[in-house]
């Protein structure tokens, strides 16, 4: 089974009342939540962080558990000394584990949720969504908290306009009445899904959930509010789609900025150039230009705010954001389609973890415009999903010399231009011949075995 996540406009359509009345109650009941819910999750966040650092507070304010530390950093001590003094560190430590238990339970994700649940900010708010809230709240805490405490992250700080979580349960779930799709939430409200144009094919998926029952709806969903738009956020389980592909057959996918992506097999001729990567510039180029121009008339105007006068430029990001995620749908279709025709098992792509960063893990000054233009890691993901759909595995693997490799000979050669690689080993049948840098690098993906996961 793989996962993947939808999102879908949803519009307010209550029986018996009007489309007005409908829009009324339904936005009321959202902001009702809206008002109060991330001062909850704020407050989950600051109790999980309280309880998780108990303990240390604890031992910092026992003077004899400092003092043992202290002794412990002192070279001229004996291996003996150390000994005992280890064993006293494990008594104290003991002690104050007791006294936090007595304090707070083993559970802090219960106590602090019993905790926030008494305060005056949970009130009206149905123990569905807390209860969803408390999961995601702990979650994202738990995932990052060893870089909390390396000093790389910040506590996370929810905002107002925070998806609101709920699960799919008797009450709320997704009912089908003739062609239409309908919702009924809290407090009687109810919605019917509008799948637009539905480029990304959100009825079909639905159709499997509710009326063939071949996908599976998972528990756990959210309402967002976007741009004075309602969206249902879901997670679908799709079963492996069955198929019969080539055993050992493997394709590589390099992704480039004057070539979006070539692909190519690692032991066939197939291969192929995907994507028009100079009109895809053009396009970010004038999206550039565009932002430069109303960043300069910004510093001119005058009054009514901050809001009022970044809103222009908040509109023009969320096309070109919406325009970038439909050509990264575009092209992963397309490799998926080409992976499915080739009957191909499993698709290879360069791991791009610390892309253009230095020792120091900081991103050089050749890379920004690369990274700030092209969004690598969406591409990747929408081939993830696109081909858990089809059945086909995916692989990342260790990115180094696969554009500086020959795919004949396996011996480093030069690439003289961007789009340009000669072998420079005379015993390679290749050897000095001009080749297409894409394919080779594409090639050498397909076969390498430095699988990274």
């Amino acid at each position: 089974m793989s996962k993947i996540t939808r999102k879908i406009e949803i519009i307010p359509d209550i029986d018996g009342i009007t489309h007005e009345e409908s829009n009324k109650k339904c936005y009321n009941t959202f902001y009702k939540f809206d008002r109060k819910l991330y001062k909850v999750a704020n407050l989950l966040v600051s109790q999980l962080y309280g309880l998780d650092n108990l303990l240390s507070l604890m031992r910092l304010q026992n003077d004899e558990y400092v003092k043992c530390q202290s002794k412990l950093s002192f070279k001229s001590i004996t291996d003996a000394t150390k000994e005992e003094i280890k064993k006293r560190m494990q008594e104290i430590d003991a002690e104050l584990v007791s006294m936090k238990n007595d304090i707070a339970p083993k559970h802090p994700q219960t106590y602090s949720y019993r905790a926030v649940t008494s305060s005056e900010y949970a009130k009206d708010i149905p123990s569905d969504i807390l209860n969803n809230l408390k999961q995601d709240v702990y979650q994202h805490f738990n995932e990052n908290k060893k870089e909390q405490i390396r000093g790389e992250r910040s506590l996370a700080t929810y905002k107002k306009g925070m998806p609101i979580p709920f699960s799919f349960e008797k009450r709320h779930v997704i009912i089908c009445d003739g062609d239409n799709y309908y919702l009924p939430w809290f407090e009687d409200t109810r919605f019917r899904l509008n799948f637009g144009r539905d480029r990304s094919n959100n009825r079909a998926i639905i159709d499997n959930c509710i009326k063939t029952k071949k996908y599976k709806l998972c528990a756990a969903a959210k309402i967002q509010l976007k741009e004075r738009k309602l969206f249902l956020l879901i997670t679908v389980d799709i079963p492996k789609a069955e198929s019969v592909p080539v055993k050992g057959k493997v394709m590589g996918v390099d992704l480039g900025v004057i070539n979006p992506a070539y692909v190519a097999v690692n032991d066939g001729p197939e291969r192929s150039r995907i994507g028009n990567g100079e009109a895809f510039q053009k396009q970010r180029d004038v999206f550039r230009r565009r932002f430069r121009e109303l960043q300069r008339s910004q510093l001119t105007q005058g009054g009514h705010g901050r809001k009022h006068k970044t809103k222009a430029t908040e509109i023009l990001r969320g096309k070109e954001r919406n325009w970038v995620q439909t050509e990264n749908h575009r092209i992963s279709r397309e490799i998926v389609n080409l992976a499915s025709r080739w009957k191909v098992e499993t698709i290879q792509m360069e791991s791009l973890k610390g892309f253009g960063k230095n020792q120091e893990g900081e991103v050089e000054y050749n890379h920004k415009r690369l990274l700030g233009r092209w969004s690598y890691f969406e591409l990747q993901k929408d081939i993830e999903y696109k081909a858990a759909m089809a059945g086909i595995a995916v692989q990342y693997v260790n990115p180094a010399y696969t554009s500086q490799t020959c795919h004949v000979c396996g011996q480093r050669g030069n690439r003289i231009e961007r789009d340009t690689f000669i072998c420079t080993n005379p015993e390679c049948t290749c050897y000095n011949q001009a080749q297409d840098a894409d394919m080779n690098a594409a090639i050498n993906i397909a076969k390498s075995k430095d699988v990274i996961k």
